[in-house]
């Protein structure tokens, strides 16, 4: 369970949405290696699959959207 964040808290963030459409998502086991690959990075906030493509809510300030894609691709996903 991820606590949320403190108003008081002087740590900076700059949340940001991405859509990024999948080939060939697969099985369910297959899209939970994907979105497990995805919400290991810091700074991934949520992550959900929808109409073939993965939506994910991040801080920009810990990672970018390119790094989001390495991690689909590690999945051996395009």
């Amino acid at each position: 369970m991820k606590n949320k964040p403190d108003s008081a808290d002087s740590s900076l963030s700059e949340t940001m949405a991405a859509r990024i459409e999948i080939n060939e998502l697969g099985d369910p086991a297959h899209q939970k290696k994907i979105t497990d690959a995805v919400e290991a990075l810091d700074g991934v906030i949520e992550t959900k699959i929808e109409k073939g493509a993965l939506h994910v809510s991040y801080d920009a300030l810990a990672t970018t959207e390119k790094k989001i894609e390495q991690a689909i691709r590690s999945t051996g996903t395009t």
